[in-house]
């Protein structure tokens, strides 16, 4: 199904969760708690209906679950075993990587293909301070044994913040010159939280690969018109960089994606108010059909971009409860 911008949606971000057993800085509103009912988020048979509606309409090939942390879910395994029973052909995870380790196989059994894993420092130190107390050795571990049993590529998103981390970029971008793996900078976007967003906290995708640079020679690599990575490979290296510049140079053009948040709504794009309810209609009982044209309607409205540039800045109040 195409939109009125003749963009292909055939991808669908789910935020299963929006509580987390990390408060990092640029995610959470200061204060900000989890406390509510079991009844505020989607069960995983309503979250399975609603990827097996959408994957008949849409004909969707890619969905990620994402949180808050969603690892952290009791019933992640079936979660993951029922979207995967549906025929989706790409079945992926972002986490911090805090319980991956104890669970990636089981994860992998049941149908998971890769894992992007959240890692803003190397230093231990720092996590603590960014990730409000937790264990980057866990994290390391993860990584080891998400790469050991092949939940490949394995993506390590990176935000870099000026003044934070700024002064890791290479040493995240030097991991690709002996590991296949994928290092993502991912530009500082505009949200509320204990880090507040401000322009000289930003660093541009320009900088960043101005700085790669110095590592070698950079080529950018073929772009196939899907996703929001501009990727790059340093001369020699194994692994690939990809920079997600949402402010620089968005990707909106080619934005092929839905968003389900932690409290089942639709969102048809990150930076839009604009939100559809999809958790009300399902429990009181409707049919398929007219799930089916809630999001055909989510379709329809979804903007051609988010206008990030041309319009005042707005923040997003929480994103761990939209899942990014």
């Amino acid at each position: 199904m195409k939109d009125r911008f003749n963009r292909r949606i055939e991808y669908l971000r789910i935020s299963i969760t929006d509580k987390c057993n990390l408060r990092c800085v640029y995610c959470r509103p200061q204060g900000s708690k989890s406390d509510r009912s079991p009844e505020y988020g989607l069960s995983a048979d309503e979250i399975v209906r609603f990827v097996r509606i959408a994957h008949d309409l849409l004909g969707l090939r890619k969905v990620r679950i994402t949180g808050g942390e969603p690892l952290i879910r009791e019933d992640i395994i079936s979660l993951i075993k029922g979207i995967k029973s549906i025929g989706i052909m790409e079945l992926s995870l972002t986490t911090n990587g805090i319980r991956l380790y104890k669970m990636a196989g089981e994860l992998r059994d049941a149908g998971l293909d890769r894992v992007n894993i959240s890692l803003d420092t190397l230093k231990p130190d720092k996590y603590r301070d960014i990730t409000g107390g937790g264990d980057i050795a866990q994290v390391f571990k993860s990584i080891d044994e998400a790469e050991r049993i092949g939940l490949k590529p394995l993506k390590i998103n990176m935000v870099p913040i000026r003044g934070v981390n700024d002064h890791e970029i290479l040493d995240f971008a030097a991991l690709t010159l002996e590991k296949d793996y994928h290092i993502r900078f991912i530009e500082f976007m505009p949200a509320v939280c204990n880090l507040a967003w401000s322009k000289d906290k930003y660093i541009s995708s320009e900088e960043i690969l101005s700085m790669i640079s110095s590592l070698g020679e950079v080529t950018k690599l073929p772009f196939r018109g899907m996703g929001p990575s501009r990727n790059y490979r340093i001369h020699g290296a194994k692994g690939i960089i990809g920079i997600i510049s949402p402010l620089s140079n968005h990707f909106c053009n080619y934005c092929n994606r839905l968003r389900l948040t932690a409290d089942g709504l639709i969102r048809p794009c990150l930076f839009s108010n604009t939100r559809i309810d999809i958790k009300t209609p399902m429990r009181a009982g409707a049919s398929d059909e007219e799930i089916k044209r809630l999001i055909i309607k989510a379709v329809e409205i979804k903007p051609e971009g988010h206008k990030l540039n041309t319009e005042p800045l707005r923040s997003i109040q929480s994103m761990s409860e939209i899942g990014g």
